[in-house]
């Protein structure tokens, strides 16, 4: 076997982000996945910036490797052929608010009269089910109505969203993993299931200080410095930002050597992390003025590695593509881009997880209904 979902179809009716995903990550490792897409526009994030030549490069990223349909819900013909579609698939995947999919008798039972072991993927902002089930929602509403942003930001300045799409991103994790898991439950017991994945759900599942909140002690947002170890954060104003984690006892005993201060290591006010976390507004101007004290950040990321201090340059999306390590491990990816004639291959985030029998491979992002004669020929057999 190639790639572990080899043999595998799946039906993806998904729109904008998390959806596509999803099944974008399916679709890296063997699964054949049939984009269904609205007629004329296609998914919303065709149209969504950075425009390359016809599309959208967030496009390519969250659809590598797929088949792309076109299909018109409001027509009965194109209903028959989702139908015949199903029938012949082993996954379904869909984003759309909840109720949807009920208005067209796509429901997890409708879709099991037409074949009985389907696994179906509903992914929404909030759920199938609840109190929050008919909000409509996007990441950004999952990242304010999970705690995130209250946990992101200065102490004294207001919430903040996190730059990516955290919420989809995760979200589409979730599903991927929740999707394996059915098929696997599938192999051994020869049945389908429902899955039901929300934004917000998997964003909450992000807050690591929820059992602290819990327990009626409250953890505040705390800029670039976390807000229970020290010292472990963004230090450096001048020369630019290093990020330096000194946690144990050794890397800290380690860390004011070489800053050439070791009386700290011993000063009771820094002896243990909670001591430094205590008295973090003295310590971190300490720490600030020697990292800017080097000037070069190279030079100092050398030293603190060759210590084995956890640390790095903070670094820029645009220095990641020509990352040595990066493309070394295969993580980033070069593919064709089918729907534009300007820029006919585009380098993307590809997979994060190594297989050392079936590793994972995106495919090219699919033209607006460019398989629709091949898929159309498959089902007349």
């Amino acid at each position: 076997m190639a790639h572990i979902y080899e043999g595998i179809r799946i039906i993806d009716l998904t729109n904008n982000l998390a959806g596509p995903l999803t099944t974008a990550m399916l679709a890296d490792f063997g699964a054949e996945v049939i984009k269904v897409e609205k007629p004329v526009y296609g998914d919303d994030s065709r149209a969504w910036p950075v425009q390359i030549g016809g599309g959208s490069s967030l496009f390519v990223q969250a659809n590598r490797g797929k088949k792309s349909i076109v299909l018109d819900f409001k027509i009965e013909a194109d209903m028959e052929i989702l139908r015949k579609l199903i029938k012949k698939s082993d996954v379904l995947v869909e984003s759309f608010k909840p109720g949807v999919m009920s208005k067209h008798n796509l429901t997890y039972s409708d879709l099991c009269k037409l074949k009985p072991d389907i696994i179906m993927c509903s992914v929404s902002a909030f759920g199938q089910t609840g109190p929050y089930r008919d909000r409509p929602g996007y990441d950004l509403i999952a990242q304010a109505m999970s705690g995130v942003m209250d946990l992101t930001g200065n102490t004294d300045g207001p919430p903040m969203r996190l730059g990516p799409a955290v919420a989809d991103n995760t979200t589409a994790y979730h599903a991927f993993g929740a999707i394996a898991s059915a098929l696997f439950h599938r192999s051994r017991t020869g049945e389908g299931q429902f899955i039901d994945v929300s934004l917000l759900e998997c964003m909450t599942m992000q807050i690591d200080t929820f059992e602290v909140a819990s327990a009626g002690q409250y953890v505040t947002r705390n800029g670039n410095h976390h807000s229970v170890l020290t010292p472990y954060g963004i230090f450096g104003k001048k020369s630019g930002s290093m990020m330096i984690a000194a946690l144990n006892p050794k890397l800290w005993d380690m860390l004011t050597k070489l800053m050439g201060r070791p009386e700290l290591a011993d000063d009771p006010k820094y002896i243990t992390v909670a001591e430094r976390n205590k008295n973090e507004k003295e310590l971190i101007p300490i720490i600030d003025e020697w990292v800017d004290s080097f000037g070069d950040l190279d030079r100092l990321e050398e030293l603190l590695m060759k210590n084995n201090i956890p640390c790095a340059k903070v670094r820029a999306v645009k220095d990641l593509i020509d990352d040595p390590h990066l493309n070394y491990r295969g993580t980033l990816a070069e593919v064709d881009v089918n729907f534009s004639q300007t820029v006919p291959k585009l380098k993307i985030r590809g997979t994060a997880i190594k297989f050392s029998k079936t590793p994972g491979k995106p495919g090219s992002a699919p033209a607006l209904g460019q398989h629709q004669e091949e898929i159309l020929r498959l089902l007349a057999e």
